[in-house]
């Protein structure tokens, strides 16, 4: 299990999470706005969670509703640029970034803001809160993404 430690310094208290063993996060709400750090308490069967970040020498907690995210976006770093500029959307003709278990569909995602994701996904209720997808581009800054499904217009699953 991943740990926490606390500890003060000169008076100001800080803690620090054994980042090492949490996925970063990069939370984008509905309304535009962006938030990175870390979860200790992600689930997405709840309401909520807290992002944890680094502001100098201490470190903050934001509770995030899930219901206000258009999707939670696992990335493998910290401010890369986008190198989906300039190139067609769409899935890679190789498909070296599809996983290897047989439930995972082709899937389109559309969002209300215009957005257009191609990734692979398995799970995909229309009653529940939202879903993983993974992203169908091995270049892909994403691990994988929970979307959730009231910022989405739309959905194609593609069955072979």
């Amino acid at each position: 299990m991943p740990s926490t430690r606390c500890g003060g310094r000169r008076g100001r208290w800080t803690l620090e999470p054994d980042v090492q063993h949490y996925d970063k996060l990069v939370a984008h709400h509905k309304d535009g706005r962006i938030d990175k750090g870390f979860s200790l308490d992600l689930d997405p069967a709840s309401e909520s969670f807290h992002l944890l970040r680094r502001e100098g020498e201490i470190a903050t907690t934001r509770e995030i509703r899930l219901e206000e995210l258009k999707a939670l976006f696992h990335v493998k770093t910290w401010g890369r640029e986008d190198r989906h500029r300039g190139r067609e959307p769409g899935f890679p003709e190789q498909e070296i970034a599809r996983p290897a278990e047989p439930s995972y569909v082709k899937t389109v995602l559309e969002f209300y803001d215009g957005e257009k994701i191609f990734c692979y996904s398995r799970d995909y209720e229309p009653a529940q809160r939202g879903f993983y997808v993974l992203p169908a581009d091995p270049e892909d800054n994403n691990h994988k993404i929970f979307v959730v499904n009231s910022s989405l217009i739309g959905i194609q699953l593609m069955r072979e």
